[in-house]
């Protein structure tokens, strides 16, 4: 009697989990960031990021194999394990752009993600992993305090820009009240001048009224002269 031999199937891990670290430690640092795997949260500098949840699923893939190329299926089937991408370089390519936005990198001079050609992307910078969320350096906190500090001279530039703008508008006020003016004169000029011409019309008819009245066979035309 024969028998069948025995079929071993085998069970291919979730292609949505992300292998942890060897040292099973829950921060990655890799320059000024640092990533919670445990929370799934971004801080630099030891403050917290607000990044979206598919550019920190797509940053926990890469920092889970730093230093090797993860292609863009790879990516897609971690962001994206139950959806059909009719355009799947288009979405990932977004995607990590987005991410490089957010640690400030970019593809034309990778710090942290190196766009393999065809291939994919690697995380090219140096992960170290802790237990423990690292407080900011001094030059971290430099940076902060530069960043949230007004600067030393706003107050200056402030009254020198309001000064500005008070002698600029005076001086159009000013230019303004003096062309009024003229305006005025000329306008009052006028009408004094055209007052003063009507009176002396008035005048004149009042007089040649009196020498010759009317009915006194006073004609405007010249006597012619006799000889």
């Amino acid at each position: 009697m024969s028998t069948l031999p025995s079929t071993i199937v085998q069970h291919e891990p979730s292609a949505n989990l992300v292998p942890p670290p060897a040292s099973a430690e829950r921060y990655a640092s890799f320059g000024r960031f640092q990533a919670d795997l445990e929370r799934e949260e971004l801080y630099q500098d030891g403050q917290r990021v607000k990044v979206q949840a598919k550019l920190l699923q797509a940053l926990l893939l890469l920092l889970s194999r730093a230093g090797e190329v993860v292609t863009r299926e790879e990516v897609r089937r971690q962001l994206w394990p139950d959806t059909f991408l009719a355009n799947l370089d288009a979405n990932v390519n977004t995607t990590m752009n987005k991410l490089r936005q957010v640690l400030g990198d970019s593809p034309e001079n990778p710090v942290y993600i190196e766009t393999i050609p065809r291939r994919g992307y690697s995380f090219i910078a140096r992960v170290e992993y802790s237990s423990v969320l690292r407080t900011p350096s001094a030059e971290g906190a430099k940076t902060i305090l530069k960043a949230s500090a007004p600067p030393r001279n706003f107050g200056a530039a402030w009254t020198g820009k309001y000064v500005r703008t008070f002698l600029r508008a005076a001086s159009l006020l000013l230019a303004g009240m003096i062309l009024g003016a003229l305006l005025a004169f000329v306008w009052f000029f006028a009408q004094a001048k055209n007052q003063r011409s009507a009176n002396g019309l008035k005048v004149s008819a009042s007089l040649i009224e009196r020498e010759f009245p009317r009915g006194s066979g006073y004609t405007n035309q010249t006597p012619l002269s006799t000889y």
